[in-house]
């Protein structure tokens, strides 16, 4: 009989939704894990720590499961699922999607609610943390015993061929996000480059494209005509831009804080700047648009047949 795996997260779109609706297409064909659809649990927002669930829904969705996979950091949200899944004796793989302290709107507070009052639970109810980089594998492995690293993954489209633009520059995500680093765009120099921004949010330059509501093949066009794809964000645990770039054959500018930099030694296509440092990154688009890529081995490392065998030894070792 398949196990089935609830996945629990903040009901918000974005990075960790993708992660767990990626993750349940990836494990959909599994012979003995039974992945459920990924949906809303009824909550309520919080001023401080995010969000809490209303308890008889979330009991009622964990007793459905065989394993219950909580995706959440500083929430207590995270904390109630923790401790029901844990008094309805189902096995608990936890993610984090972990940012440091420094990163968070409260880093104090953070740190607080996180020591005092997170990591005792995960402690003793996690029985696997899955961690997606080096620094957050270090942190937990610090106090958690089984601790497994696991990046990201990515099957490209099939698009064709695609011509390249030579000038071209491409910012994916939401241009009004303060994380996102949107402010380093502005100092590129009108005229020099054809700079497109795919994705919701107020741009301040008459100049740049923009590209909203994209279905994913014109994102990938858009991905395989750019010479340059940048990703100036003060922090970013992963980064599926980088990698969808890399995948279409485009080069990546991302700060030092994007940490899919783990997994990138040895592979062309990449290079860094200093996040705040509009000189560094003038420079280092300088260097990096149009550069060769490595396809075939991002491809290979982000396989995700290589992932998928990963994640079903974690829900049933």
């Amino acid at each position: 009989m398949r196990k089935k795996i609830l996945f629990i997260r903040e009901n918000l779109p974005g990075g960790t939704d993708n992660y767990c609706k990626s993750l349940y297409r990836l494990l959909s064909d599994d012979a003995e894990l039974m992945p459920l659809p990924v949906t809303d649990i009824p909550d309520h927002r919080l001023r401080l720590f995010h969000y809490y669930y209303e308890s008889r829904p979330l009991e009622e969705a964990i007793r459905e499961a065989d394993i219950v996979h909580i995706n959440g950091y500083t929430a207590w949200g995270s904390i109630q699922a923790l401790r029901i899944a844990h008094r309805l004796g189902r096995k608990v793989v936890y993610t984090a999607h972990w940012h440091p302290f420094r990163c968070l709107r409260r880093p104090l507070l953070g740190r607080l609610f996180f020591r005092l009052l997170f990591q005792p639970l995960v402690k003793r109810y996690a029985d696997v943390v899955t961690a997606i980089n080096h620094e957050d594998y270090a942190f937990f492995s610090a106090f958690h015993k089984n601790v497994i690293r696991i990046p990201h993954w990515f099957q490209p489209l099939q698009i064709g061929a695609v011509e390249k633009k030579p000038d071209m520059i491409l910012f994916v995500g939401r241009t009004d996000d303060p994380v996102k680093g949107m402010e380093h765009l502005y100092h590129l120099p009108r005229g020099e480059y054809d700079i497109h921004c795919a994705g919701k949010g107020t741009v301040l330059r008459d100049d740049f494209h923009r590209h909203i509501g994209l279905a994913p093949e014109e994102l990938a066009r858009l991905y395989a005509e750019a010479s340059l794809v940048v990703v100036p964000s003060k922090y970013e645990a992963f980064s599926y831009v980088a990698l969808e770039a890399m995948s279409y054959g485009t080069p990546v500018l991302m700060s030092e804080n994007v940490r899919i930099a783990d997994y990138l030694d040895g592979i062309q296509g990449w290079n860094l700047f200093h996040y705040g440092d509009y000189d560094d990154f003038l420079q280092k688009v300088r260097e990096t648009i149009g550069a060769p890529v490595d396809t075939a081995k991002t491809i290979a490392t982000f396989d995700p047949g290589k992932i998928r065998d990963t994640y079903h030894s974690v829900y049933l070792d």
